[in-house]
Formats: structure tokens, sequence, C-alpha cells
């Protein structure tokens, strides 16, 4: 699996030809292979559920995450696989929940030479592959964490996830050198991270051109894009009092005007910064012909952001500037409702009929088992996630998971989701949620249906982040 292939080997139809053997509808032969689809994962950084057009967001304009929306599958039962960055990340990339993956919270471990990642799965099938933005799974003294040594062909962008709160770096990474920008950043820590001074070149912008020439580069053939943009995170490092000082953005755009704090308008901006990015793909597809066949998933890594200080000693929530969590319980970093569910949008014309919604509930590790079936290879069966391709394309059977968990140790948080039920537990403490009539998990109801959260502590106990990983101890 860690050998890069000596060049595209056509698809084998693998899925296609199953579906058809299974139906019985063979005439004159084999059918005939159907070409592999690009696969393009954009995903953003702390886009809150309610922020964008297609959940209900009205001051903030995303015109092309919704026309994707309406074109596509809207999946709003979609959890991310963490309430953080770095472990959400690793079970997209490694099909794990986040109690089996390396990483639990941010920067507590890297991924291995023993682990297999989607990039390396579908370059074994034949892919380019590209990763643009930040990958968050590396530490700098571990080459084997690195993206090139993950399976991904070319890279730009982020290596670690705190230099990628900076959006005005004096350097990126390109494969496994660093480039200079025009930027200043006095007193950069080691990781890049800080506040520029000098500010000309602007990540996302550089990170999009890439992107954009990594696609033309490999139209003629099946690629995985990547797109791992930083929009709209908070850079950290920059400064605490976000409601003042703002986002670090070009210009305000249509929201230079409103009346309100520099904030929130420089927030805005960033979502609809990132609308734009998302149009200007699609325009690119559709110029190379290859829109048809590109397999778009559109996402966030986790919820709303989170509390920020302003200089007047008043706290701002941004989540609750835009109603970002959409009155769920929690923000980023909480296994609540808040923390968890995050927009999330399937578009594929070729094989998906767009304009509908799908209450299927699934998160990150379900999705890298969908693309790796879309890819034309079988779904891995070791993993913890499972393909629901066939509900996208309304062909096969789909086994939901019976459960799903996640585990904050470093946090110590916990959380299991069964059907209805949702416990969330703050250390040892156990609160249980029905979620079919209390989504908002107000009411605790523990104490009336201790069986159920017994059985869910059963769960927790079996699939508890702290045992050794599947492949090897940590």
């Amino acid at each position: 699996m860690r050998g890069h292939p000596g060049g595209w080997r056509p698809w084998r139809g693998v899925l296609a030809g199953a579906l058809l053997l299974a139906s019985g509808c063979v005439i004159g032969g084999p059918p005939t292979p159907e070409p592999p689809p690009n696969i393009v994962i954009f995903l953003a950084d702390d886009l809150g559920i309610g922020e964008v057009g297609a959940w209900g967001q009205r001051e903030i304009a995303t015109p092309n995450i919704d026309r994707l929306a309406r074109e596509g599958v809207r999946l709003t039962e979609f959890r991310s696989g963490a309430a953080v960055c770095g472990p959400a990340r690793c079970t997209l990339m490694t099909g794990y929940h986040n109690g089996h993956c390396r990483l639990d919270d941010n920067d507590n471990d890297f991924l291995r030479t023993a682990d297999v990642t989607l990039a390396e799965r579908l370059r074994e099938a034949g892919y380019a592959t590209g990763l643009f933005g930040k990958w968050g799974l590396s530490w700098d003294s571990e080459p084997e964490s690195w993206p090139n040594a993950q399976g991904f062909d070319t890279f730009f962008g982020f290596r670690d996830q705190v230099h990628a709160h900076n959006y005005y770096p004096e350097w990126l990474m390109r494969n496994g050198d660093s480039v200079r920008t025009r930027n200043v950043v006095p007193g950069a820590n080691r990781k890049g991270a800080g506040r520029a001074t000098v500010r000309l070149d602007w990540a996302p912008d550089l990170m999009r051109e890439e992107a954009f020439a990594f696609v033309r580069q490999h139209a003629g053939r099946p690629f995985l894009l990547y797109w791992a943009t930083i929009l709209p995170h908070i850079n950290n490092e920059g400064s605490r009092n976000v409601a003042d000082d703002g986002y670090e953005i070009p210009d305000l755009g249509p929201y230079a005007d409103r009346p309100w704090p520099e904030g929130k308008r420089s927030y805005a901006a960033q979502v609809s910064r990132l609308d734009r990015d998302l149009g200007a793909l699609r325009a690119l597809l559709d110029s190379l012909g290859i829109a048809d066949n590109t397999l778009i998933v559109f996402a966030s890594d986790n919820g709303a952001t989170f509390l920020r200080r302003s200089n007047d000693g008043t706290t701002d929530i941004v989540g609750r500037w835009f109603n970002g969590t959409l009155g769920y319980r929690g923000f980023k970093g909480d296994l609540y409702e808040g923390g968890l569910r995050v927009p999330a949008i399937a578009h594929w014309p070729a094989r998906i009929r767009g304009g509908g919604t799908s209450a299927v509930r699934v998160d990150f590790a379900d999705l890298h088992a969908t693309l790796t079936q879309a890819a034309g290879l079988p779904a891995p069966p070791e993993i913890d996630g499972r393909s629901f391709l066939p509900v996208l394309t309304g062909q096969g059977s789909f086994a939901l998971r019976p459960h799903q968990v996640w585990f904050s140790p470093d946090r110590n948080q916990s959380a299991v989701l069964e059907g209805r039920w949702k416990g969330v537990w703050m250390r040892d403490t156990l609160a249980l949620f029905d979620l079919s009539v209390d989504p908002g998990e107000q009411r605790d109801l523990v104490t009336t249906h201790p069986d159920v959260a017994r059985r869910l502590d059963s769960l927790r106990r079996a699939e508890d982040g702290r045992v050794p990983h599947p492949r090897e101890p940590r």
C-alpha cells in the first residue's frame, strides 16, 4: 500500500459490476467499466452548521454552498469525527473513530507508517493525490507523519495546525520544503505562528492557486483533491480580542458597511471568501469538462467557534454571532451536538440525484469508507467507518453502525450515540439525553433510564480511546 503506482491503472468497474451482477442484468458479456470519479474533499475550518444559507443562515451570503446543496444531497445528521480539528482529520484520513485513531486531541500524537490513509488507498488505485491547506496530523520531528509520507503526491500549505492559525505566514510548506512569502511576522514562534505586520500574501489565495494548478495538471486522470482550507478559523496567536481586532482577511467585502463589531464583519467576510473559493473550483471543473464525474464533499471539521474576550472586558461567542450552532448545545471542543454537528453536502452529477436531503447518521469515519468505495475499491473491513455510498446513489444496501463514539481524554469528555439516546460524560459523570425529543440536550434522563445509562457506559468502555491502537501500541 505504501508504494507509488507505476501509472494510472484503468478502473475495473468493481462497484458497478457488482451491482449489475447482483441484479441479474448482465447481457452480452461483462459490463462496460465506468471511469472512477475525481474526488474533492472541501473541508472548512471551524465553520458552524448554522453559518451557511443551506442550513438557514440569512446574514452571510453563501450562494455557492447553497447551490451545491440544491444540486447535491444535504446530509442533515452528519457529525464530525471529533469536536476539534486534529482528531477529526485523523478519523477522516484513517477511517477509525477517534478512540482508535492516533489523535484523540490536538497535537498529542502523529500518524505512523503503519497507518493507511485515504490518500494511500486512492493512490494505490491509480489516483493522483493532492493536499492543499492544513494537515494537522504531523510532528515536525517525525517525517513518517508528513503528508507526502502518508499518501499525498503533492502538498502545499501548513503541516502544523498552530502554524495554520496565521493567515499571513512568513513561510508555507511545499512537499518537504519551506517556501518563503513576502509577509513579516515579528517574534513568530518556532511553528511559524503569530501576527504579521507586513501582509502581502494571504495564505488561502496561495493555496487556492496551487490547488487549481493540481486540478489542471491531472484533469486527464482520476484525482483526489483534499482542499483543507483554513477559513474561517481564528488566528489564535494573533489576538485574543477577536471581537475588536477581527479576523485576518484582505477586505471586508459586502460587510464593510454593516453596523457590526469588526470581528463579526470580518468573520462573515471569511465565510463568503470560503464560499467564493468553492464557486471558483466548480467553474474550473466545468471549464475542464470533468464536473459531471467529480464527487465533491463539502463539510466542516467541527462545530462553531467558542469564546473570545473583547478589549472592554465583555465577551463574545463567535458561534452566536450568526447562530452558528443552530441552537444545539455547546461549541467547538464540546462533545455536545453543537461541537459535533457540521454542514455536509455530497454532489456527484453522474451518480447522485440532486435536490434532496438524507438523515443517514454518519461521520468522518464513514466518509472515509464511502470515498474508498466510490473510487471502485472495497470498503476496508478493518476500519470503524461504514460506506454510505448506496444511500447517496440509491443502489445497493447499507448497514448503519449500531453506535458512534467520541473521546477527548485531555478534555475529560466522552460521548456515545445509539439510536435516539446520547450519553455525554464529563470526567466520569454521565448525562443522558433523548435526541428524538431533546436535540438541544437540555434534559438529563440518567435517573429515569438507568438501564440505558448502563448500556451506553458499557459501549463507551468497550470502545475506550485509551486502549492500544488496532495496528500497533501507542
